[in-house]
């Protein structure tokens, strides 16, 4: 019999939906890949490594996992290529990257895969990440704790760390007469994002979701478009498909905040009314009271009614 590993994942994300790429991955994870997650580090935005390009959001996750090494790096490659990576040049920018960081008392030397991931201490993205999760780790090829080589590096003074939410910062609006949500997110990309979660959520309780599909979602708009204009038709469209494919949402990401579309990825289950926690059906989004924008502080917050 094979006894779970404990291992520490390392991911990051500088395009699209950022926030909603990190806990995306950790589901898909768990749910196609039987991994089981039991702790998860804040995320720390970071300068990026390699060609000019966009911030980058990083976070460390400690798992328990039967597979062996080489298989579950294979899972990982197929939870990037779900969320959108595309390979195109070294160290370019991407939508998620998946690293196996370590793994309790095991090395591994393969053309393929190394563990402990030979720039971890070197890189306090990902080490400090990784001893958030588990501080008492040890470099299996020594022993030596891990802790120590964290403070051996130059900080890098340009790192923010917010804490990693199990979903967006989201407020249900069912204490007046009007049914709908106000969520706050770091831009407008995982705005998006999160105010289609939030729309899932309107109708089925996502913590009865298991994900097993994914459905494409994508809009056209005017360049000359508001962001209230977006958001209508984001959410029109995401509220067409999960009631015409009959999909319980559990999480939303989006690859692409073009001038000129918004392209993202619905993740959930077919639709059971004797499994899922149904809330309520939904007819349709309105303009009554629809607001969205960033705020003073530099993040974006929507306010969206629907038609019950």
């Amino acid at each position: 019999m094979v006894h779970d590993r404990s291992l520490v994942v390392g991911l990051g994300s500088n395009l699209g939906s950022r926030e909603a790429f990190l806990r995306a991955a950790l589901d898909l994870l768990a749910h196609r890949h039987g991994v089981t997650v039991d702790a998860h580090s804040p995320r720390y935005e970071t300068a990026p490594v390699g060609p000019a390009q966009p911030r980058y959001i990083n976070a460390a996750a400690r798992v328990r996992s039967a597979l062996a090494p080489e298989e579950l790096l294979a899972a990982m490659l197929d939870v990037e290529r779900r969320l959108g990576r595309e390979r195109r040049e070294r160290w370019g920018a991407r939508t998620l990257d998946l690293d196996l960081l370590w793994i309790d008392g095991t090395v591994v030397d393969t053309p393929s895969l190394t563990v402990p991931h030979p720039e971890l201490l070197r890189r306090e993205f990902a080490l400090r990440p990784l001893l958030d999760v588990a501080p008492e780790a040890v470099d299996p090829r020594d022993g030596a704790p891990l802790a120590p080589a964290l403070a051996a590096l130059t900080p890098d003074a340009s790192m923010m760390a917010r804490a990693l939410a199990d979903g967006f910062e989201t407020e249900i609006l069912d204490h007046t007469a009007d049914e709908g949500f106000v969520t706050v997110a770091d831009d407008r990309a995982d705005l998006f994002a999160a105010a289609a979660e939030a729309l899932g959520a309107l109708i089925v309780d996502p913590a009865s979701v298991h994900i097993r599909t994914e459905v494409p979602l994508a809009i056209t708009v005017d360049a000359e478009a508001g962001d209230d204009e977006r958001m209508f038709a984001w959410l029109s469209e995401a509220l067409y498909v999960l009631d015409a494919k009959r999909v319980a949402l559990r999480r939303a990401v989006v690859l692409d905040d073009g001038p000129t579309h918004v392209r993202g990825v619905l993740f959930g289950d077919a639709l059971d009314e004797s499994t899922h926690a149904v809330r309520s059906a939904l007819k349709a989004i309105t303009w009554h009271t629809l607001d969205v924008g960033p705020r003073p502080d530099g993040r974006w917050r929507a306010q969206v009614v629907v038609d019950v």
